[in-house]
């Protein structure tokens, strides 16, 4: 029987992803990507209630961990048939780790100091702090994060719902079969396409978003922006069949039970 974690007590996926190799006790360096991944879905699989929003984060890292684990376990070949020597895939991640680490360290240390106003209190003007800003640095190559970003957007741009409605999702496979007749080879379409009066609820924008991922990950589309929280451009360039649906993944935390949805 696996070890209950409770997603409600992380703060994103970052701090359950570092809890896990912690708990696994395995060396940051050197992530057993296969195990890790296997406990990461275990534990967001372990959610009695899904919040939209937050589940779109630990999606994304679930979505990444297979992504590794695919590199990992599938080597590239070059037009000769010769194995290409690729950097480690688990590179970003460990940095991404390190740096999370890094700050949850230094927050406990700033939490256990006396806090002004509370335990001390000081009498004269606030001392100036200057900051360098040539010295921050903000990573945004990624294409994965910057599609996540474009979503986030979207999100937020839709309007709240007045009450709360419980109702079924559905399912990528069913999603991505039913996005078919706009996907097709040669004619070039966007995100916003896809978003109507019907899909313009914050689970369906969430199930159309995690479709235009698969089917990039199986090589039927192409995904890119103009610039960064630009709407997503979509080149197709396999038709979709029956046989694509079959390597689509389930995303069993969404479909297996019918979730309140704000």
């Amino acid at each position: 029987m696996g070890v209950v974690v409770h997603i409600d007590k992380f703060s994103g996926p970052l701090a359950l992803l570092l809890h896990l190799i912690r708990r696994e006790e395995m060396d940051i360096f050197d992530i057993n990507i296969t195990e890790i991944t296997k406990q990461f879905l275990e534990s967001i699989r372990a959610m009695k209630k899904l919040n939209i929003e937050m589940a779109g984060d630990f999606i994304a890292m679930a979505a990444t961990l297979i992504q590794i684990k695919s590199k990992m376990l599938l080597p590239q070949y070059n037009e000769d048939g010769e194995v290409i020597e690729q950097e480690d895939p688990r590179k970003d991640l460990v940095k991404r780790l390190l740096e999370y680490q890094m700050f949850q360290d230094a927050g406990k240390d700033l939490y256990k100091r006396n806090l002004m106003g509370r335990d001390v209190w000081a009498r004269g003007l606030r001392e100036e702090i200057s900051v360098d800003e040539s010295e921050i640095i903000l990573d945004e190559k990624g294409a994965l994060y910057s599609l996540i970003s474009a979503y986030r957007l979207t999100i937020k741009n839709v309007k709240k719902a007045v009450h709360r409605v419980t109702h079924s999702l559905q399912s990528v496979a069913d999603r991505i079969w039913q996005m078919r007749e706009r996907l097709i080879v040669g004619r070039p379409t966007k995100l916003s396409d896809f978003i109507d009066a019907e899909t313009n609820r914050k689970d369906q924008l969430l199930i159309t978003f995690l479709s235009l991922l698969e089917l990039a990950k199986i090589g039927i589309v192409s995904l890119f922006q103009s610039e960064h929280y630009a709407d997503i451009h979509i080149e197709t360039k396999k038709e979709i069949d029956k046989d694509s649906l079959s390597k689509v993944e389930s995303y069993e935390l969404l479909q297996k039970d019918a979730y309140a949805i704000e």
